[in-house]
């Protein structure tokens, strides 16, 4: 392949290393496989540890608040010492999160693992975007970063049909445990990578990033009401579905896999097309609006039971797809500012929605307002998005 310029810095992309988008899109699987296989895990937690709905919530917001805390910094110190490095700091801390996982015989001590988890997660965007921003040309990076952030939805594909039947037959701690050599293998692959080379955002010896301007901040509030409405879709319709609809745990978490399924295909055909666009924040407000119709199906389901599964294939074809077009905008205009730094802030917004929303979905679900009012709260969070990408289209224009 012919040496392409940089869009960004103006540097020259070199020869891509042999595996690199799948080993990216492996790396995003692993970082958020957690929140997919305690959402299909859910019955067998509340069974087994005595645990209340709120508490579920906690173990994912716990994970992801501090994703969210640690994100801006985990961006800052990917441009300024490269995404390999911080791509293999993040691989083996995910092997140390589920040996800490699959060692868990209380509620206590998986909160522990999930600190772990939520530091790995902190690192997976940057790290990735900015191998992509690096060693592919401009015009394979929206598609690399379709494939690349599709990698979480085959987690989801895979703990949802996987995690609650290796439960079944062995053991939860032992299925989550299997987790542990794939990360390994993927941190040895990731050493191998060739250096790449910081953007230097700041001058050296500044330990803080820069203040986000006015288009990254409404990219973080619309990456807030996503992830709000997905953590609380992927941590609560499993349960959902088998408390209020009468499914079987295995094939309540088989949902979780549909979301998945549909959410892979989303995201390679969105990230294309959206890099098509000359304004993506259409395709942002597009997603979004979508995703407010699809909630809606969700508790009509108690009198059609076929609208659970309308509704978490239609969602993973929007909701899904919307995080995985925001990673496009950060990676492919400057308007948002450096890439790791960018992609930090789109991933502390998406990572705070992953607090509020099971922790706000469970305190709903336990009250007098049941699911109903749970996923009213995940259409309001999905609403939120849709005014949000209206704004960042007018800060992108000023």
């Amino acid at each position: 392949m012919v040496a392409e310029p940089d869009i960004q810095t103006g540097e020259r992309v070199d020869r891509v290393p042999k595996g690199l988008v799948g080993l990216l899109t492996t790396g995003m699987g692993l970082a958020m496989f957690v929140l997919f296989a305690l959402g299909a895990l859910g019955p067998s937690l509340l069974a087994e540890l005595d645990i209340t709905r709120s508490q579920l919530g906690t173990l994912t917001a716990v994970a992801f608040g501090t994703a969210s805390l640690l994100s801006l910094y985990a961006g800052h110190l990917t441009d300024l010492l490269g995404g390999r490095w911080t791509l293999v700091a993040m691989l083996v801390t995910i092997a140390v999160a589920f040996t800490a996982l699959s060692a868990g015989g209380t509620y206590g001590w998986l909160l522990v693992a999930l600190v772990l988890a939520g530091l790995a997660q902190a690192f997976a965007n940057p790290s990735t975007n900015r191998l992509i921003a690096t060693h592919l040309p401009p015009a394979r990076r929206p598609a690399a970063i379709g494939v690349k952030q599709s990698g979480v939805q085959f987690g989801a594909f895979a703990a949802g049909l996987l995690i609650p039947t290796l439960a079944s037959v062995l053991d939860w701690r032992i299925a989550l445990a299997l987790v542990i050599p794939v990360a390994l293998a993927a941190a040895v692959a990731a050493a191998g990578l060739p250096a790449d080379r910081p953007e230097g955002v700041r001058p050296a010896g500044s330990l803080l990033p820069e203040a986000p301007n006015a288009a990254a901040r409404w990219l973080v509030v619309y990456s807030l009401g996503v992830g709000t409405g997905l953590a609380a879709l992927n941590t609560y319709l499993p349960l959902y579905a088998h408390e209020e609809l009468g499914l079987t745990a295995r094939t309540a978490g088989a949902l979780v896999a549909a979301l998945g399924a549909s959410g892979i295909v989303a995201r390679v055909l969105w990230t294309r097309y959206s890099g098509r666009l000359a304004d993506i924040s259409v395709a942002l407000v597009t997603l979004a609006a979508v995703a407010v119709g699809f909630v809606a199906l969700i508790p009509l389901a108690e009198s059609a039971t076929a609208l659970v599964w309308a509704g978490a294939i239609g969602l993973g074809g929007s909701a899904v797809a919307a995080n995985a077009v925001s990673m496009v905008a950060v990676v492919r205009s400057p308007a948002f500012g450096a890439t790791g730094h960018a992609s930090a802030l789109v991933s502390m917004g998406f990572f705070g929605g992953f607090v509020v929303g099971p922790l706000a979905f469970g305190l709903l679900a336990d009250g007098s307002g049941g699911y109903t009012a749970g996923w009213t709260l995940v259409g309001v969070a999905f609403l939120t998005s849709v005014v949000c990408g209206l704004q960042v289209r007018r800060a992108v224009r000023a």
